[in-house]
């Protein structure tokens, strides 16, 4: 028994990538969409450390960007429930829950409409 031996070969072996040419139309739509540095810098070649600089200011804008659309959502939140309701607890009394229950019943509608509108007509009435 003799060991199988290898030999160069046996072994495929890729061929080396050449150097791209530059295309003009990818090479100037893939500028537009990824870069956002001055033309001068495009011009001589960012280096690694200028393009690790250009992602970090990118990032930063996206960050700011993103704070900004949530606390504008935050805010329209806010306004809207600012607008839409107050709370008011009330302590009453068995009869008068018992005589709202019902009120709301006989009505179909919910025991705040009912207070709602009592609280108008008496506020009213009373010149407020």
């Amino acid at each position: 028994m003799t060991k199988a031996s290898l030999d160069l070969n046996d072994f495929t072996i890729a061929a080396r990538k050449t150097a791209r040419e530059p295309n003009l139309d990818t090479d100037q739509a893939d500028a537009s969409v990824t870069s956002h540095e001055p033309a001068a810098a495009k011009q001589t070649g960012a280096s690694a450390s200028g393009r690790a600089e250009q992602r970090r200011q990118q990032a930063e804008a996206r960050a700011i960007a993103q704070e900004d659309v949530r606390n504008s959502l935050k805010n329209l939140k806010r306004s809207k429930q600012r607008t839409v309701k107050f709370f008011v607890n009330i302590a009453l009394d068995y009869d008068l829950k018992a005589r709202l229950q019902r009120a709301a019943q006989e009505n179909d509608v919910k025991m705040t409409v009912v207070v709602k509108a009592a609280l108008d007509i008496y506020l009213s009435k009373n010149g407020y």
